[in-house]
Protein backbone atom coordinates (compact mmCIF):
# COMPACT_ATOMS: atom_id res chain seq x y z
CA UNK A 1 0.00 0.00 0.00
CA UNK A 2 2.94 2.56 0.80
CA UNK A 3 4.37 1.81 -2.39
CA UNK A 4 1.37 2.26 -4.17
CA UNK A 5 0.59 5.86 -2.42
CA UNK A 6 4.20 7.06 -3.21
CA UNK A 7 3.86 6.08 -6.75
CA UNK A 8 0.24 7.71 -7.20
CA UNK A 9 1.91 11.06 -5.51
CA UNK A 10 3.94 11.95 -8.79
CA UNK A 11 0.80 12.33 -10.40
CA UNK A 12 -0.82 15.31 -7.51
CA UNK A 13 0.68 18.23 -8.07
CA UNK A 14 3.10 20.15 -5.51
CA UNK A 15 0.63 22.46 -4.85
CA UNK A 16 -2.08 19.52 -3.60
CA UNK A 17 0.30 17.77 -1.94
CA UNK A 18 1.61 20.64 0.27
CA UNK A 19 -2.16 21.11 0.94
CA UNK A 20 -2.71 17.87 2.01
CA UNK A 21 0.01 18.00 4.14
CA UNK A 22 -0.69 21.51 5.85
CA UNK A 23 -4.50 20.60 6.38
CA UNK A 24 -3.19 16.93 7.80
CA UNK A 25 -0.91 18.91 10.75
CA UNK A 26 -4.41 20.95 11.91
CA UNK A 27 -6.87 17.73 11.87
CA UNK A 28 -8.11 15.82 15.22
CA UNK A 29 -9.65 12.79 16.41
CA UNK A 30 -9.35 14.77 19.86
CA UNK A 31 -13.21 16.22 19.67
CA UNK A 32 -15.43 14.31 16.85
CA UNK A 33 -19.69 14.54 16.47
CA UNK A 34 -22.73 12.28 16.97
CA UNK A 35 -25.92 13.45 15.03
CA UNK A 36 -28.67 11.72 15.85
CA UNK A 37 -31.52 11.25 13.46
CA UNK A 38 -30.78 14.22 11.53
CA UNK A 39 -33.40 14.09 8.10
CA UNK A 40 -32.88 17.44 6.28
CA UNK A 41 -29.73 17.09 3.64
CA UNK A 42 -28.31 20.53 4.14
CA UNK A 43 -28.37 19.94 7.79
CA UNK A 44 -26.08 17.22 7.44
CA UNK A 45 -24.01 18.67 4.95
CA UNK A 46 -23.69 21.91 6.70
CA UNK A 47 -22.46 19.81 9.91
CA UNK A 48 -19.86 17.93 7.49
CA UNK A 49 -19.21 21.18 6.39
CA UNK A 50 -17.98 22.46 9.70
CA UNK A 51 -16.26 19.54 10.94
CA UNK A 52 -14.04 20.14 7.59
CA UNK A 53 -13.70 23.38 8.48
CA UNK A 54 -12.54 22.95 11.94
CA UNK A 55 -10.18 20.01 11.10
CA UNK A 56 -12.64 17.43 12.79
CA UNK A 57 -11.87 14.42 10.75
CA UNK A 58 -14.55 11.93 12.47
CA UNK A 59 -17.99 12.63 11.96
CA UNK A 60 -20.59 9.66 13.01
CA UNK A 61 -24.34 9.55 12.34
CA UNK A 62 -27.80 7.49 13.69
CA UNK A 63 -29.32 7.06 10.69
CA UNK A 64 -31.93 4.07 11.79
CA UNK A 65 -35.00 6.17 11.20
CA UNK A 66 -34.10 8.92 8.87
CA UNK A 67 -31.33 8.12 6.15
CA UNK A 68 -28.21 10.23 6.45
CA UNK A 69 -28.08 12.30 3.32
CA UNK A 70 -25.79 14.89 2.14
CA UNK A 71 -27.20 18.48 0.15
CA UNK A 72 -23.51 18.58 -2.36
CA UNK A 73 -24.25 22.00 -2.77
CA UNK A 74 -23.87 22.42 0.82
CA UNK A 75 -21.20 20.29 1.39
CA UNK A 76 -18.63 21.62 -0.89
CA UNK A 77 -17.08 18.39 -1.53
CA UNK A 78 -16.06 18.27 2.83
CA UNK A 79 -17.67 14.54 2.34
CA UNK A 80 -14.42 13.77 0.42
CA UNK A 81 -12.31 15.20 3.24
CA UNK A 82 -14.24 14.29 6.55
CA UNK A 83 -14.59 9.88 7.71
CA UNK A 84 -18.53 9.87 7.95
CA UNK A 85 -19.11 6.44 10.69
CA UNK A 86 -22.85 5.31 10.24
CA UNK A 87 -24.78 3.69 13.26
CA UNK A 88 -27.57 1.70 13.64
CA UNK A 89 -28.46 2.78 17.41
CA UNK A 90 -27.76 5.53 20.50
CA UNK A 91 -26.52 2.14 22.64
CA UNK A 92 -23.87 1.24 19.51
CA UNK A 93 -22.79 4.46 18.73
CA UNK A 94 -22.46 5.56 22.19
CA UNK A 95 -20.60 2.14 23.05
CA UNK A 96 -18.26 2.68 20.09
CA UNK A 97 -17.47 5.97 21.06
CA UNK A 98 -16.43 5.25 24.74
CA UNK A 99 -14.24 2.48 24.23
CA UNK A 100 -12.62 4.68 22.31
CA UNK A 101 -12.02 6.84 25.14
CA UNK A 102 -14.47 10.16 24.04
CA UNK A 103 -16.61 11.63 27.11
CA UNK A 104 -20.02 11.91 25.45
CA UNK A 105 -21.51 15.55 25.36
CA UNK A 106 -25.19 16.31 24.84
CA UNK A 107 -25.99 19.93 23.66
CA UNK A 108 -29.65 20.68 25.19
CA UNK A 109 -30.74 24.12 26.38
CA UNK A 110 -32.73 22.74 29.28
CA UNK A 111 -29.12 22.39 32.00
CA UNK A 112 -27.10 24.83 33.89
CA UNK A 113 -23.69 23.88 32.36
CA UNK A 114 -22.47 26.77 29.47
CA UNK A 115 -20.36 25.97 27.02
CA UNK A 116 -17.51 28.08 28.28
CA UNK A 117 -17.60 26.04 30.97
CA UNK A 118 -16.78 22.32 29.05
CA UNK A 119 -13.32 21.14 29.63
CA UNK A 120 -11.61 20.29 26.66
CA UNK A 121 -9.03 18.24 28.18
CA UNK A 122 -10.48 14.23 27.61
CA UNK A 123 -11.44 13.44 24.08
CA UNK A 124 -15.14 14.51 23.58
CA UNK A 125 -18.13 13.33 21.24
CA UNK A 126 -20.46 16.01 20.78
CA UNK A 127 -24.17 14.77 20.00
CA UNK A 128 -26.62 17.11 18.36
CA UNK A 129 -30.01 16.21 17.81
CA UNK A 130 -32.69 16.19 14.84
CA UNK A 131 -34.41 19.21 13.84
CA UNK A 132 -37.75 18.73 15.09
CA UNK A 133 -37.23 17.31 18.97
CA UNK A 134 -33.65 17.40 19.50
CA UNK A 135 -31.67 14.75 21.54
CA UNK A 136 -33.69 11.82 22.44
CA UNK A 137 -34.03 11.36 26.69
CA UNK A 138 -31.91 8.53 26.21
CA UNK A 139 -28.87 10.13 24.76
CA UNK A 140 -29.06 13.06 27.13
CA UNK A 141 -29.08 10.18 29.78
CA UNK A 142 -26.00 9.06 28.28
CA UNK A 143 -23.92 11.96 28.24
CA UNK A 144 -21.08 12.71 31.00
CA UNK A 145 -21.52 16.77 30.44
CA UNK A 146 -24.43 18.37 29.39
CA UNK A 147 -24.13 21.56 28.14
CA UNK A 148 -26.19 25.00 26.35
CA UNK A 149 -25.01 27.76 24.27
CA UNK A 150 -25.84 31.09 26.10
CA UNK A 151 -28.89 32.77 24.01
CA UNK A 152 -30.58 36.03 24.69
CA UNK A 153 -33.74 35.89 22.60
CA UNK A 154 -37.25 34.25 22.31
CA UNK A 155 -36.07 31.31 20.22
CA UNK A 156 -35.13 28.37 22.36
CA UNK A 157 -32.26 26.66 20.32
CA UNK A 158 -30.61 27.47 17.49
CA UNK A 159 -30.65 25.53 14.11
CA UNK A 160 -28.60 22.47 13.94
CA UNK A 161 -26.38 23.18 11.88
CA UNK A 162 -25.33 26.25 13.69
CA UNK A 163 -25.23 24.80 16.53
CA UNK A 164 -22.75 22.80 15.79
CA UNK A 165 -20.90 25.40 14.05
CA UNK A 166 -21.17 27.71 17.45
CA UNK A 167 -19.82 24.20 19.29
CA UNK A 168 -17.01 23.33 16.86
CA UNK A 169 -15.65 27.00 16.83
CA UNK A 170 -15.39 27.47 20.72
CA UNK A 171 -14.09 23.65 21.64
CA UNK A 172 -11.57 23.70 18.78
CA UNK A 173 -9.79 27.21 19.95
CA UNK A 174 -9.92 26.24 23.46
CA UNK A 175 -8.17 23.15 22.31
CA UNK A 176 -5.47 24.19 20.22
CA UNK A 177 -5.07 26.88 22.64
CA UNK A 178 -4.30 24.54 25.29
CA UNK A 179 -0.32 23.61 25.59
CA UNK A 180 -1.09 20.32 27.52
CA UNK A 181 -3.89 18.64 25.18
CA UNK A 182 -2.29 16.37 22.86
CA UNK A 183 -4.94 16.93 19.94
CA UNK A 184 -3.11 16.21 16.99
CA UNK A 185 -2.87 12.79 14.43
CA UNK A 186 -0.73 10.45 15.06
CA UNK A 187 1.73 9.55 12.79
CA UNK A 188 -0.09 6.62 11.32
CA UNK A 189 -3.44 8.27 11.25
CA UNK A 190 -1.48 10.75 9.44
CA UNK A 191 -0.30 8.30 7.06
CA UNK A 192 -3.65 6.63 6.43
CA UNK A 193 -5.74 9.50 5.79
CA UNK A 194 -2.93 10.62 3.45
CA UNK A 195 -3.18 7.87 1.29
CA UNK A 196 -7.21 8.40 1.03
CA UNK A 197 -6.50 11.91 0.23
CA UNK A 198 -4.26 11.59 -2.50
CA UNK A 199 -6.78 8.87 -3.89
CA UNK A 200 -9.15 11.20 -3.65
CA UNK A 201 -7.19 14.34 -5.17
CA UNK A 202 -6.59 12.06 -8.74
CA UNK A 203 -9.12 11.64 -11.33
CA UNK A 204 -8.15 8.52 -12.51
CA UNK A 205 -6.58 6.91 -9.48
CA UNK A 206 -8.12 3.93 -10.01
CA UNK A 207 -6.50 2.95 -13.40
CA UNK A 208 -3.10 4.72 -11.70
CA UNK A 209 -3.54 1.79 -8.91
CA UNK A 210 -4.15 -0.49 -11.96
CA UNK A 211 -1.53 0.06 -13.65
CA UNK A 212 1.17 0.27 -10.80
CA UNK A 213 0.04 -3.36 -9.37
CA UNK A 214 0.63 -4.43 -13.07
CA UNK A 215 4.24 -3.75 -13.07
CA UNK A 216 3.95 -5.22 -9.45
Amino acid sequence: MEGLIDYLKQFATPERIDKIQEVLAQRTNHLTVLLEEVYKPQNGAAVMRSCDCFGIQQLHVIDKENQFQLSTSVAKGSAKWVDLHKHNSLASSVEHLKAKGYKMVATSPHTEMELDDLPVDEPLALMFGNEFSGLTEEAVEAADYKIKIPMHGFAESFNISVSAALVLNQLSTKMRKSPDINWQLTDKEKHLIEGAWVCKSLKFFENLSKTYLKKK
